[in-house]
């Protein structure tokens, strides 16, 4: 444990230090508003019986046909603990295979003896302005396992095995999701530091940011996920 803070006191001391970003926080707002404006992002939305792929089973779930990503189902509340509704009360629920949602990886390398964070713009369905600043990797276990056939994901190899990549864990715990609609669901953090002079390749929806950037950008309206506010949470 003593070890495990010695880390985070030292990445908390960045936030303190005059250090000199790869990209301007004015720089990383308009490349943020140019990947937006240039996206030709639609939503459309339909019935969920005409869910492509998605079912309704014999009791009366929403699944996928793989039997990966989620479930929904009905939950009953039958004692609840101070809320300001009835103690009882019924609603769907988001279930992740075996409660586990993905892993959550915010990769830091330092560049030109300044530490950076690798962010991504990632788009979500159900996200405000569609796109939103992301850790470097985001992912469910189900697209890990390419349950929807896609690609590979990204830089997830530099979590899966750290010191191949001449990486060092700085951080790695579950961490739990928003729990009033997604039932007993946590996701894997991991923060790691690239100790190799090597460097990583990635593409215009990629950017380098400092610590103290990443919290100036939260205060930026619905600009950061919630998944990267959670791995700087803890600094």
């Amino acid at each position: 444990m003593k070890n495990k803070n010695s880390k985070i006191t030292n990445l908390r001391g960045e936030l303190y230090r005059n250090y000199k970003p790869e990209n301007s926080t004015n720089a990383l707002k308009k490349w943020y508003k140019k990947i937006i404006k240039e996206s030709k992002v639609k939503v459309k939305i339909i019935p969920l019986k005409k869910c492509k792929k998605w079912k309704f089973t014999k009791n009366g779930v929403m699944k996928h046909d793989s039997g990966s990503f989620y479930k929904v189902e009905g939950v009953r509340v039958l004692k609840s603990f101070n809320r300001e509704t009835d103690n009882t009360w019924d609603q769907p629920m988001f279930t992740e295979p075996g409660f586990d949602g993905g892993i959550l990886g915010l990769l830091r390398k330092k560049i030109k003896n300044t530490p950076h964070y690798l962010i991504n713009a990632k788009f979500e369905p159900g996200n405000y302005n569609f796109i939103q600043l992301s850790p470097t990797v985001q992912a469910t276990f189900s697209n890990i396992r390419k349950a929807h056939g896609g690609r590979n994901v990204k830089y997830l190899n530099y979590f899966k095995s750290p010191k191949k990549y001449n990486c060092k864990i700085l951080f790695k715990q579950w961490v739990s999701e928003e729990g009033g609609r997604l039932r007993n669901k946590r996701n894997l953090g991991i923060v790691i530091d690239h100790q190799s002079s090597k460097d990583i390749e990635f593409g215009n929806d990629y950017k380098w940011v400092t610590l103290k950037q990443i919290k100036e950008l939260i205060l930026e309206n619905a600009m950061v996920n919630p998944h990267l506010r959670t791995l700087v949470s803890f600094i």
